[in-house]
């Protein structure tokens, strides 16, 4: 069956969720689930929700351009262009979680804020709500429907998988034609859903930064792929090659004037020429500390630290009309050989700026991180039956705590449960199927199988 065929088997055994919020009251608990302000700013300058909204009078909202994304204090996005029933404005775009949060963050008695020409949230406000600037004057605001949000939900925060599905003694019965039939249409479906994404992607970029954007997330792995797509949107790929490392560094906020006496003379001699190509160019490229990104620096290995993640993402941007040739389909081995002696004088054998030098060389892209990028990016650009192919063949690495959990909720109780975890297809079926369970709070898997 070819990809677009399981992709509609799936999507037809979704129950749709339309519930959006209730006019009157946002639910307490959707709203603590939301990320920080700076992560749905990302969302939405990458397009994520869209152009088109309806504003509170009921007016036809179309954001024309979202200008630029500000680094200092003030308005979230500067000399934007808005239509409203077809009139062109220009001014600036402010995003709060909540709309209440206009007054609670002082923007109303603000002059700063007096250029606002949309206010936008995501939730509508828990009574009558007009939002207002210093000069009293009424700001248009609209509210990110519901399903916009949870279309991205695997860019927000999400539910632990559940222990046991309520499925899991029938899916016990089931053929293993019929399992793994399942898991293809849930892989075939969450391919797809790349795929229109990417489309939607470089309706707001071009390809390259697009994808200088995609590795960029990948590096950054579970815990900072938010912040390293952030880090290549502030820092876009055209605007760097005059000095990659030390702009990339330098925006990131991870170069300080000075480092510790006790570091190593190597460590002080890259730091010093990283400083130095980046003091003329900081006021470009420098956020305000409010804007800074949301680095988590805890929790993983030290091989895995943001820093050693920029450099590496550093090296790729130099030579990025190399890598880019190999971002194809058809020529995935050679992207894997690339990525694998991926090389740094610096980073190849330091976690951070100020480390010591390690005994032995790492690579700066692991076997898993590769592998995470072709299936998540590379195959779902291309989006035909030939990338589909490819990705049926592509074995799995060892499963992610989330991934395991995931099947042992659904198959624990299969004794040949083990070969659903071999292909990275399966890997990806079973995070779109616990996707769709914490979306809808109900189960696609009976209907899906009586489909079949």
């Amino acid at each position: 069956m070819d990809i677009c065929s399981l992709a509609v088997l799936y999507e037809r055994a979704l129950v749709a969720d339309d519930t959006e919020f209730s006019s009157q009251e946002a639910p307490k608990e959707w709203i603590d689930r939301l990320p920080e302000e700076r992560i749905l700013q990302l969302l939405l300058y990458e397009g994520a929700f869209g152009v088109q909204f309806t504003d509170n009078e009921q007016r036809e909202i179309r954001i024309e351009d979202y200008g630029d994304w500000n680094r200092g204090a003030g308005p979230d996005f500067l000399n934007a262009r808005i239509s409203i029933n077809g009139t062109t404005f220009a001014g600036d775009i402010e995003l709060d979680t909540i709309p209440e949060n206009w007054e609670h963050h002082g923007h109303s008695t603000n002059p700063n804020f007096d250029k606002v020409i949309l206010h936008i949230t995501c939730a509508p406000p828990k009574k009558e709500w007009f939002t207002q600037n210093s000069q009293h004057k009424n700001i248009p605001f609209v509210v990110i429907p519901k399903k916009l949000l949870l279309n991205h939900s695997d860019r927000l925060p999400n539910l632990p998988p559940i222990r046991q599905c309520q499925h899991s003694k029938a899916l016990k019965k089931e053929s293993i034609d019929r399992i793994l039939t399942l898991l293809q249409s849930a892989a075939a479906y969450r391919i797809q859903k790349k795929h229109q994404k990417y489309l939607a992607q470089i309706q707001y970029t071009d390809s390259d930064q697009c994808l200088y954007e995609n590795i960029a997330e990948t590096l950054g792995y579970r815990q900072n792929k938010i912040a390293m797509r952030h880090l290549a949107m502030r820092a876009p790929l055209k605007s760097i090659q005059v000095a990659p490392e030390a702009i990339l560094f330098g925006t990131s906020g991870f170069l300080i004037p000075i480092l510790k006496e006790d570091c190593t003379l190597e460590a002080i001699n890259h730091h010093k020429t990283l400083w130095g190509q980046w003091w003329p160019l900081r006021e470009q490229f420098e956020l305000a500390p409010e804007r800074n990104f949301p680095w988590v620096l805890s929790g993983s290995r030290p091989a895995n630290h943001p820093q050693r993640r920029t450099g590496a993402l550093a090296v790729i941007a130099s030579d990025f009309a190399n890598f880019k040739t190999l971002c194809s389909p058809k020529k995935i081995d050679e992207l894997t050989h690339y990525l694998t002696k991926l090389n740094h004088p610096y980073w190849s054998t330091h976690c951070t700026l100020p480390s010591k030098q390690t005994k032995s060389q790492m690579a700066l892209m692991g076997k898993e991180r590769i592998l995470d990028f072709i299936i998540n990016h590379v195959l779902p650009m291309d989006g035909t039956n030939a990338a589909w192919e490819v990705y049926l063949t592509l074995k799995a690495s060892k499963a992610s705590t989330k991934v395991q959990a995931i099947h042992n909720s659904l198959f624990a109780e299969r004794p040949d449960a083990a070969m659903f975890l071999k292909y990275a297809w399966q890997h990806q079926g079973l995070l779109q199927i616990h996707e769709d369970l914490c979306k809808h709070r109900q189960c696609c898997v009976c209907s899906l199988l009586n489909q079949l």
